[in-house]
Parts: C-alpha cells; sequence; structure tokens
C-alpha cells in the first residue's frame, strides 16, 4: 500500500526524477572491485559508466601477502551451482525465513581452501539474504573461524571485504525466489567484494527471474563454473526419484576403486572409446569455450551438450575403463560434463589446478572378494573426509556386481544401502574405540589399587577406586577432594577443586574464549569479563575533578600574589 501511494522512491530518487543533470554528479572511477566484479554492477546498475581505477583492477586474493597461488585465489568470479544435486531449500512451517543446509557445507568446504591457502578469515565475508541462513552459517562456522563475519545482505551494506561468499538459499521445483528479484539487494551483496566473489546458489531455480538469470550468465561466461559434486561425495542427486531415467541408466553412480587415482597426461586426445561421436577429429577441436551473451542459450552450447552426450554414450558401449577430457574445455563445459556424467551413471571429477584441469570419467570396477574376519585393529576405519574442491580425494568402494549385469537397478535403494553400511562401520569402530578406553580406565584403577596394597580380585576395593578418583581433582598431581566444592569444566566434562577450575587454568583456554566469540557473535551481548575493561572516567566524575583542580590552582595564585606583595613592603 506505501508503494503504491508512491513511498517506494527515495528522496535521491525524486531529486533526480525533477532535476536530472542539474542537481546530478555521478563518479565513476570506484577503488574497491577487481574490474571482472566491478563490469557487472556497471552494465545492469550503472549503465556501463563505471571504471575501475589501475590500482584495484586486477588485484586478486593471491596478491595479499602470505597467500599462495591456488585456484581459488587466482579468480574474481567462481560460481558454485547446486542444480539437480538435491540441495533444496528448508520447507518450515510458519517460518518466513529460508535455510539452506546444503548451501551451509558449500561454503564452510570453499572456506577452508581459501584459509589452507593463507587467506586470513577476517578478510572473508558469508553474506545471505535470509536471517535463518545466517543463524545456520554461524552456528556451523564461528566455532572454527571466529574471525570469519557473517551478515545478511542488509547487515553488511556500506562494508567490504577481500572475498565474499554469497548464498542465494533459494532452490525449489517451483522456481520460486522470493523478494532475491530485488534488484538493488543483489548488487549490495555481490559488490562487497574486493577480490573475490563466490555464488552458491541453484541456477535453475534462480533463473526463473531475468535479473539473477543475467547474473548466473556473466559468472559462467567471465567466471570459474563448479557443480557441487565437486565438493560433496555422498549427495543424492534429483534423478534417483525417477524410475523410468534410473532403468534406462546402466548403474548407479559408480565409487572410485581404493588408491589413488591415475593422473593422465592433460592435453591428450580422447580416448578410443569416442569414435562414434568425433573419430577423426582432435581433442581440443571438438570443444570450443563458451563465448555466449550473459542470459542467453547459444547453439554452440547445445551443440557441445549433446557432443558430450555422444562421448560419454560411446563410452558406455565401449571396454575402456576411463575417458578423460581436455584441459581446453571451459568452466561450463566442464560443469555439463559432471552433469552429464552424473545423469549416465558414471563416476566423475576433475584434476589439476589452473589452465590444465581437466574432468576424467570412470565406469565402475569388479567388486572385490570380501576379506576375511577382520581384527578388532583392522575394523575402525577412518571417518571419511569431505571431497575437496580438487576431486582428488578417494572414495571407498561400494561392495556388488557390475553395473551392466545388474539390470534394472534402483539407484536410490543402492545409494541408501551405501549410505547405511558406512554407518554401521562407524558405530563398530566408534563401539571398538569405547571399549578399548574403558579397558584402559579399568586397567589404570586396577593399578591404584594394587599399589595400595588391595588384592586384585577385590571387586570391592576396585570399586571404591574408582570412586575416589572421581573425587579427587582432575589436575596433575593435586590430591583435592572435590566431593562438596567440586567445579565441572564445561569443556572437557572433568571435575576440579577451586584452584584450578578455571579454564585457563587446567588447559582449556581455548575451547573457552572460542566460545565466548560465538555466544558474543551470535547474540551481541558483552558479559562481564568478555572484554578488556573500559577505564575511560564517567562524564560527571571527570567534571567534579576538573572543578576541583580549577579550585586548587586559583587558591595557588592567590597565595603567590600575597607573598609578592608581602615582599614589596
Amino acid at each position: 500500500r506505501a508503494a503504491a501511494k508512491g513511498l517506494s522512491l527515495s528522496l535521491m530518487e525524486r531529486l533526480i526524477e525533477r532535476y536530472g543533470e542539474k542537481a546530478v554528479r555521478m563518479l565513476t572511477v570506484q577503488y574497491r572491485m577487481h574490474q571482472a566484479i566491478m563490469q557487472w554492477a556497471s552494465s545492469e546498475m550503472y549503465g556501463g559508466r563505471l571504471t575501475a581505477h589501475p590500482s584495484v583492477a586486477q588485484h586478486l586474493l593471491k596478491d595479499l601477502p602470505g597467500v599462495t597461488s591456488t585456484e581459488e585465489t587466482t579468480i574474481p568470479l567462481l560460481l558454485i551451482d547446486t542444480a539437480g544435486c538435491g540441495l533444496a531449500e528448508l520447507e518450515v512451517e510458519d517460518e518466513q525465513s529460508k535455510g539452506n543446509p546444503g548451501e551451509v557445507q558449500l561454503a564452510g568446504l570453499h572456506i577452508q581452501a581459501l584459509v589452507e591457502a593463507g587467506v586470513k578469515a577476517q578478510d572473508i565475508a558469508v553474506v545471505a539474504p535470509y536471517n535463518l541462513q545466517v543463524d545456520m552459517l554461524r552456528e556451523h562456522l564461528c566455532h572454527r573461524y571466529p574471525d570469519l563475519e557473517i551478515k545478511s545482505v542488509d547487515g553488511f551494506q556500506g562494508r567490504e571485504k577481500e572475498a565474499v561468499i554469497l548464498s542465494l538459499v533459494r532452490s525449489n521445483r517451483k522456481g520460486e525466489v522470493g523478494f532475491l528479484a530485488e534488484d538493488r539487494r543483489i548488487n549490495v551483496a555481490v559488490t562487497r567484494a574486493r577480490r573475490h566473489v563466490a555464488i552458491i546458489c541453484d541456477t535453475r531455480t534462480v533463473s526463473n527471474q531475468d535479473f539473477l538469470k543475467r547474473l548466473v550468465g556473466y559468472f559462467s561466461q567471465h567466471g570459474e563454473v563448479r557443480t557441487a559434486f565437486e565438493y560433496l561425495d555422498d549427495l543424492v542427486p534429483e534423478n534417483y526419484t525417477q524410475e523410468s531415467r534410473g532403468e534406462r541408466r546402466r548403474g548407479a553412480k559408480l565409487p572410485a576403486a581404493p588408491g589413488p587415482k591415475p593422473q593422465p597426461p592433460p592435453g591428450g586426445k580422447l580416448k578410443a572409446a569416442a569414435t562414434k561421436a568425433a573419430a577423426c577429429q582432435k581433442a581440443e577441436t571438438c570443444f570450443s569455450p563458451n563465448t555466449s551473451k550473459p542470459g542467453t542459450q547459444s547453439p554452440a552450447r547445445e551443440d557441445g551438450a549433446d557432443r558430450f552426450k555422444a562421448m560419454l554414450v560411446a563410452f558406455l558401449e565401449s571396454s575402456e575403463a576411463q575417458l578423460d577430457f581436455p584441459p581446453s574445455l571451459s568452466s561450463h563445459d566442464r560443469m555439463l560434463v559432471h552433469l552429464l556424467a552424473e545423469e549416465h551413471g558414471l563416476q566423475h571429477g576433475s584434476s589439476g589446478e589452473g589452465r590444465e584441469r581437466y574432468v576424467s570419467v570412470r565406469r565402475k570396477e569388479p567388486a572385490q572378494p570380501s576379506p576375511p574376519a577382520a581384527t578388532p585393529c583392522s575394523q575402525q576405519i577412518p571417518r571419511p573426509q569431505p571431497q575437496r574442491p580438487g576431486g582428488e580425494t578417494p572414495v571407498p568402494a561400494e561392495p556388488g556386481g557390475s553395473s551392466r549385469g545388474s539390470g534394472k537397478v534402483d539407484l536410490k535403494t543402492l545409494h541408501l544401502e551405501r549410505v547405511q553400511r558406512e554407518k554401521a562401520r562407524r558405530e563398530e569402530a566408534r563401539a571398538s574405540l569405547q571399549g578399548s578406553s574403558r579397558k584402559k580406565e579399568k586397567s589404570e584403577a586396577k593399578g591404584r589399587s594394587v599399589s595400595g596394597g588391595v588384592a586384585e580380585e577385590d571387586i570391592d576395593a576396585l570399586i571404591s577406586a574408582a570412586i575416589k578418583a572421581d573425587n579427587t581433582c582432575g589436575f596433575p598431581r593435586c590430591k583435592a577432594s572435590v566431593t562438596t566444592l567440586g567445579q565441572l569444566c564445561l569443556h572437557c566434562n572433568g571435575r576440579y577443586c577451586l584452584s584450578h577450575h578455571v579454564p585457563e587454568v587446567h588447559g582449556c583456554g581455548d575451547k573457552a574464549r572460542a566460545q565466548a566469540r560465538q555466544r558474543i557473535s551470535r547474540e551481541g551481548v558483552l558479559y562481564p569479563g568478555s572484554g578488556s575493561k573500559d577505564r575511560s572516567l564517567d562524564p560527571a566524575r571527570r567534571a567534579h575533578l576538573q572543578r576541583r583542580l580549577d579550585k586548587k590552582l586559583s587558591e595557588l595564585t592567590s597565595q603567590r600574589k600575597s607573598k609578592k606583595k608581602d615582599k614589596e613592603k
């Protein structure tokens, strides 16, 4: 109703409409952003009139002191696409705000890559348009990166950071984008970055709005495009729920065999499996980089997708174990290869760095015979690490037969069974670890009881020794009793006497400080003792002291004058 009555126009907009160029002077040189970041905002919002000062036009994260040159630090624009990966937004009843846990994980992995390259957490900002997403990001990241700044778009207006990660959140089948359709809000979010901006979004959803579609097109043409499959190895693609597609595929997503992947020399020709699609052409001539304008679907892009699809179909019909695409592919072409490989039930990953980065596609290898019964030591299975952006982390092989001999396969069932097996293995490993720790504690209690002159067979002596250990301060070489006045540490769950209960004394200082920072960033409230003391005087007290000082000075002055008069007499 307010907008209908004209209140959607700001004061400045009214003045510009009334007086035009007579009252307006535009500042056209900007001193913040890399030229690639600025160019999009200039063309969309400022009529192409912005220019970048030479001091910032080409600066990147790798130019910062202490930052190494990696794939993430050498590019100003990065688009991480979650389309088709099953990372849908949360649907919370009676909740107007939105959240997306999958994008939270992707943001954490990208921040990890930047920090490992030497970028300081205080130089990174994570921006999201929804408060629920901001809360989820803080809960997931603040304890690991206390200096990381996570705010909403409105809360970050007027600020800047060296690197900005923007999570657009919306991912749904209806294509609804909500208030992401507000052009100025998106412009503010993108232009907070100085050297690097990464957008995490579902391009299929956000492209339903023209302004966001042009943004995605600009990043696809001028930046690096990656799919979420390159970061997370446990995704369930959306096509798993489509039985008709699953019946046409030759198998589920194929896990990599144990051990490192073979590294073929980049830049070579494609395997002989692609003879049906391009038998007489060189691999480099088969793929042309995307040169279409943002927001448009060029015929070359459609031809490229069809060509990749023909290559993969020919590879499936051949006996080759691996298909390597040349590094001459653009980032958008690599994303198409990843998506098509996922649809065809193939295992896929990216290898190499910079211009030598290429995509490898593999078929499932024959299952290995099950090993004999493992000893307790061999049952300890390490927790799987999240796949790094390079896509080189090996994934455990999934037991089962070849995809060709399996006939019609329910891909979703296969994936869920694999997840359940992994979960069962982790629980067994955790149980074995807990059992060994209990045995160790019992042996220590037994040793203490024996040293006190108690027989090993006396269970009552063991129990009394354990109770005595629980009622003693957990600080080394401290024998004080904690039965009555003991303090429980919330960080290590140990009981300490009043002399050692402070976290900084018994070794939990770092955890206590991290928790305090997280609480302050979440609640925005400073508790007593959480910061430096304000030693400045109260204004009233300061004024009172100033009056007393002036009075004393006047008295001293009058005394000095009286002494001079006495001497003259």
